[in-house]
């Protein structure tokens, strides 16, 4: 059945899960992960949804950390996990479990049609059975059309980072940038060619792609309804020394637009990480001995 959104204006829309995209996501990104040589830990090789929260046990993780799950799984690093905490019961401490969990740095919204710009009809579909006995099944699918408006939030700073304590696990900048890229590669191909439930005989028509795009150097990006008409008007007004825009009227624009970022954006590191001078794997601190010690070279 199809899910419907009731607006504040006592609308009812169309509404496309949230859960369903990030999911389509994830399946996607674990094959740019793997192309690209980034590392998979055992449950997202195989594309369990449950992801480092079924490690528990595995022989390859006799001791399970943050810092182990953020370093070996790049899948688990983007779209968060979680593994709940365990008491030790009959006086053993061996079975006490400490609560590990990662954050998305992904966030979907619902994507709500416009309200005066989707249809839904009704098609009979009918599918034989495997013997004269079982006869014929018919069913009635839902189909559905519209413009629909979606949000989608990246928080990029917290690749390779422990997003509560702002440690950083993956310290080597260049995989922090691939992994990043592996993000942009599939939020462009999950938008310009969609996926989802009976695409196999139901694939969707994509008539058009216009939006914005809006990073900041600093904080959140700001949000703004694509329900409303003039949504990148506003966003465009918005732009800033920290905040920059890049709107697209269609989908060649869109494309260009998400490789431009692709090819030219770096994670940025956690603000108070990268002001600790006297971290010990900073980049920026091991970039400055570099530098002292080419300068004593010379």
């Amino acid at each position: 059945m199809p899910r419907r959104q009731l607006l504040a204006d006592g609308i009812e829309t169309d509404a496309c899960s949230g859960n369903i995209a990030k999911h389509h996501h994830a399946a996607l990104m674990a094959q740019y992960v793997e192309a690209m040589k980034l590392p998979l830990c055992p449950a997202c090789k195989t594309r369990d949804g449950r992801r480092a929260s079924i490690l528990v046990n595995h022989p390859d993780y006799p001791v399970l950390s943050l810092e182990r799950i953020l370093t070996t799984c790049a899948l688990c690093d983007a779209h968060g996990f979680l593994l709940t905490a365990k008491n030790a019961s009959g006086g053993t401490e061996a079975e006490t479990r400490q609560r590990l969990n990662k954050n998305s740095l992904l966030h979907f919204s619902y994507a709500l049609a416009l309200p005066e710009q989707n249809q839904m009809t009704a098609q009979t579909h009918t599918r034989s059975g495997s013997s004269k006995e079982e006869g014929q099944m018919i069913m009635k699918l839902p189909v559905r059309s519209g413009v629909y408006a979606l949000h989608v939030r990246y928080q990029c700073v917290g690749v390779g980072a422990d997003t509560e304590q702002w440690k950083l696990y993956v310290v080597d900048q260049q995989e922090r940038r691939w992994r990043h890229q592996a993000v942009l590669h599939t939020l462009r191909d999950t938008l310009l060619s969609p996926e989802g439930a009976l695409t196999a005989t139901m694939l969707p028509h994509l008539t058009g792609l216009s939006g914005i795009l809006v990073a900041t150097t600093l904080g959140r990006a700001p949000i703004y309804s694509a329900l409303q008409d003039d949504f990148v008007s506003r966003l465009q007004a918005l732009q800033s020394n920290h905040v920059q825009v890049y709107p697209f009227a269609d989908v060649n624009e869109f494309h260009t637009q998400m490789n431009h970022l692709v090819e030219n954006s770096t994670p940025a590191l956690p603000h108070i990480w990268h002001s600790s001078p006297d971290t010990e794997d900073a980049p920026q601190q091991k970039g400055r001995e570099e530098e002292k010690e080419t300068e004593q070279k010379k």
